[in-house]
């Protein structure tokens, strides 16, 4: 697998955005499709956390093509705090060893790139073009990022500075070969709305959505929800490239028993730049990689079902 230089992150002058993104004009929809495992389905804990039922990240590759992936996604908080280009090579030499690939790089958290103060948009752009070198160095193909999950100021505002701060690491993640995409992750950006406005006023051929199927809480204390999570995906077809394939429980048939997977990815016919389905299975129920299998399977049959 080639590595690519994590430390030098100069821009790649000269190559144009619509040579860089890997999603460009998906063929046959159940085909294109790649399902990945992401890893909160397996490890539960940040880096160095105590959850007795995590597996080492380095381990992560083989367990999932063990489960019959081909795909993984990497989650920025599951690294060490001291990551190292060594460090980089070891988990590349895991995937090439276990032959996998990577998909998303899924980041957030650390910083708002819509926050109102220009000082911290400032410092979460740096932080997050950071990860965009290491998910560059990972071979992704994107990086997730969140936008917006907190009421502070009027949406309006908030879609302006938002505006700003994902165009600028949109701008930068283009430079670096990788697509940008936002996810529907609670507050603001779980408006529809405000997320087709915030794609609009971005305007940038490598950024897009990953839609999450589940995150659609709008304002806490109390709990309010956009009303229709169909809908929602719907609205945000024509920018998803990448969804969040939520699972917790099963029935006797496979069926995950809150989110009618085969409506869901009905809907996502609509969405023509959709390629990469990520397991992300939090239940307790049954063994995590049990779960992820399932859900796994689930996904397959009802592209089978909806093929064509």
């Amino acid at each position: 697998m080639k590595r690519r230089n994590f430390i030098n992150t100069t821009a790649l002058a000269g190559l144009g955005v619509a040579s860089l993104s890997s999603f460009k004009k998906p063929e046959i929809y159940s085909s294109q499709i790649k399902i990945t495992l992401t890893p909160w389905s397996l490890i539960r804990t940040g880096y160095g956390g105590s959850d007795p039922l995590n597996i080492d990240l380095l381990d992560y590759p083989q367990v999932a093509k063990s489960l019959g992936f081909e795909y993984i996604d990497h989650e920025i908080f599951h690294f060490p705090p001291d990551l190292n280009e060594s460090y980089l090579d070891k988990m590349n030499e895991a995937m090439e060893a276990a032959g996998v690939q990577s998909a998303v790089m899924l980041s957030g958290g650390k910083g708002d790139l819509g926050d109102p103060d220009p000082k911290k948009r400032k410092e979460a752009f740096a932080t997050y073009r950071y990860w965009i070198d290491v998910a560059a160095s990972l071979n992704c193909k994107a990086l997730r990022n969140v936008c917006g999950e907190y009421i502070t100021v009027p949406h309006k505002e908030k879609l302006n500075y938002a505006i700003e701060g994902v165009g600028e690491l949109g701008a930068y993640a283009a430079s670096k070969g990788l697509d940008l995409l936002i996810e529907n992750h609670n507050g603001y950006s779980s408006d529809p709305e405000w997320m087709i406005a915030l794609m609009e006023g971005v305007n940038l051929e490598n950024v897009g959505i990953l839609g999450d199927f589940t995150n659609w809480t709008l304002e806490r204390n109390p709990d309010t929800f956009y009303p229709d999570p169909y809908k929602g995906i719907e609205l945000l077809a024509p920018y998803i490239r990448a969804v969040s394939a939520k699972s917790e429980h099963f029935d006797s048939k496979g069926e995950e028993t809150t989110i009618d997977y085969k409506k869901m990815f009905s809907i996502l016919k609509k969405a023509p730049q959709f390629v990469y389905a990520g397991v992300e299975f939090f239940g307790n129920d049954i063994s995590r990689n049990q779960g992820a299998l399932q859900t796994k399977t689930l996904i397959e049959k009802v592209l089978r079902e909806i093929k064509g």
